[in-house]
């Protein structure tokens, strides 16, 4: 797998977590069937998800800066 790779996958995470924040608004207006309690349980697993998304869009973050300057100093020794 190449950063390249990592790249891609991160902004796939990035879009997943832009679609479920713009669910997050939807809910908000509350325009649907869903009593309080339901509406408060999907809200919290639909932040729950954006929440981990999160974590492992900033740990792949952290990987592809590290490959990326692995790959930094190899051409610095050369």
């Amino acid at each position: 797998m190449r950063v390249e790779d990592l790249q891609a996958r991160v902004a796939r995470l990035e879009g997943l977590a832009r679609g479920l924040a713009k669910e997050v608004a939807r809910v908000r207006e509350a325009k649907d069937p869903m009593l309080f309690l339901e509406r408060r349980a999907y809200m919290k697993g639909v932040q729950d998800a954006i929440a981990g998304l999160e974590d492992a869009r900033v740990t792949l973050v952290k990987a592809c800066q590290r490959i990326g300057n692995g790959k930094l100093n190899k051409l610095l020794e050369e």
